[in-house]
């Protein structure tokens, strides 16, 4: 993931704040070997890779009491063989990949962490070739590799336990207790929080997941083609498969773009004889195959929306003042907010209890962040878009809700730009607004106010009394 800090929106890059990486992807001292260094990062996690396989198994053993799994020897066989074939090229932690069919007619498929993969055996019959299955498996490996389960997982913990839990779990040195987590997300609900992926992770699966079938010796067209046939078929509903990976956006022309970056076997395989012997199996024997309806026993429902658990005391109307050490700004904020630093000219104000540190950053849900930055144009409106465009880049699961609008800040001309997407942190939605300024020497100054959707109300009197505070160097 290309997130290089946390705020609700902003991977602000020359911010130094990070997201934890786990060090997942040279390998470690407990015998992993190292692997290739997959295009993206993972995003904030508090499991080890160790973890993810527990919390997969356990879940991997729900789902194998909840749903049918197809005993037909020659197909599951087959497709472990090609799983395995895959999952050897896949980047990262060297999990245990298991693959399992659900004797299932609709079209899904779906990877638990640590490795537990599930592919419906509607898929396989809906796919026309190998290379078209080769592409679902391929997808699914990459949700493990990059660890998009227990990043989900990790964001519904703190936002049922607060990031409190942060200082909980470093003081203690190690990771949180796998059983204390599935209770607070949900119990036997957890599998569905697993599973919960956004744009951007289905995204960074559809490129990993071209690269990883190039290396492979398959064609990653199969892979958009198999998308094209699901996408094509009319009925009372869509696939189940479009339902759990939501289309990033033009995930076809995507991975065909992505193919002009890939180094390609000049004669890709497309299709097997023990593929089309797999398939006619299922596609001849469908009476042995459930439809959704008559799958008596899908799990619990869906959660409901995620909200924080823990808030922080509300702001004091007792203000502090504060000068960076450059010189650029100064601005006043609430007495019981800390001042947390990042360099001598950029810095995050926030409440206790809406930050939390980790071994390579800090997590942030509620506060401001602040700072002056090289911009990308010397025209001020020129150099607002850049930068606005620069975090909505980095954090495509955000949107801009309203344009840059000119106001005065001080009697200093600048911009205001609103934009909103669900938290990095804890899935909440969050709102954001960036305020944006030339500085004397010409850089670009910027305060982004930060807070969840449904508390910018009781922030908005701070965050106004903070923006009229500012104070530039002229």
């Amino acid at each position: 993931m290309k997130r290089r800090s946390i705020a609700a929106l902003l991977a602000l890059s020359l911010m130094l704040v990070q997201l934890p990486a786990c060090g997942l992807w040279s390998g470690d001292s407990n015998g992993t070997s190292a692997r290739p260094a997959p295009h993206f990062k993972p995003g904030f996690n508090l499991f080890t890779p160790e973890q993810d396989v527990e919390l997969g198994r356990r879940s991997a053993e729900e789902v194998a009491q909840q749903v049918p799994l197809l005993r037909d020897e020659a197909v599951v066989g087959y497709v472990r063989q090609l799983g395995a074939r895959l999952a050897s090229r896949a980047t990262g932690h060297k999990f245990p990949y298991q693959f399992n069919i659900i004797a299932a007619r609709d079209i899904n498929a779906f990877a638990l962490p640590g490795g537990f993969i599930f592919i419906n055996a509607g898929a396989i019959a809906a796919a026309r070739n190998e290379g078209e299955l080769a592409g679902v498996i391929a997808h699914e490996i990459n949700h493990v590799a990059l660890r998009h389960g227990t990043n989900q997982a990790s964001k519904a913990y703190i936002a049922k336990a607060g990031l409190d839990i942060l200082r909980t779990i470093a003081g203690g040195g190690r990771n949180p207790d796998i059983d204390q987590v599935i209770r607070t997300i949900g119990g036997a609900g957890a599998n569905l929080v697993f599973l919960r992926f956004g744009r951007t992770a289905e995204r960074q699966a559809d490129l990993e997941g071209a690269r990883l079938m190039a290396e492979a010796g398959y064609d990653p067209r199969d892979m958009a083609a198999f998308f094209e046939t699901i996408q094509a078929q009319d009925g009372q509903r869509a696939p189940e498969f479009l339902s759990d990976h939501p289309d990033p956006g033009n995930r076809i022309a995507s991975i065909n773009e992505e193919m002009k970056r890939l180094r390609l076997d000049p004669h890709p395989l497309r299709d097997t004889k023990e593929f089309q012997q797999a398939r006619a199996r299922l596609t001849g024997n469908q009476a042995a195959l459930q439809s959704p309806q008559e799958l008596a026993r899908k799990g619990p429902e869906s959660p409901g929306k995620a909200e924080p658990a823990t808030r922080p005391e509300p702001p004091s109307v007792s203000f502090k003042q504060f000068q960076s050490k450059d010189g650029a700004f100064g601005i006043e904020y609430p007495e019981n907010w800390d001042a947390l630093v990042a360099d001598d000219s950029n810095m995050i104000f926030a409440p206790k209890g809406a930050y939390g540190q980790t071994e390579e950053g800090m997590l942030c849900t509620h506060g401001v962040f602040i700072g002056v930055v090289a911009p990308e144009a010397s025209d001020l409106e020129a150099a607002t878009q850049s930068f606005v465009n620069q975090q909505l880049k980095l954090n495509p699961d955000f949107r801009l809700v309203r344009r840059p609008q000119g106001i005065q800040l001080g009697n200093l001309p600048a911009f205001a730009t609103v934009v909103a997407g669900p938290s990095p942190v804890t899935g909440v939605m969050e709102l954001d607004i960036i305020y944006t300024a030339a500085t004397r020497d010409g850089r670009l100054f910027y305060l982004i106010t930060m807070a969840p959707e449904d508390e910018v109300e009781r922030y908005n009197a701070t965050f106004d009394r903070m923006v009229a505070s500012i104070r530039l160097a002229r």
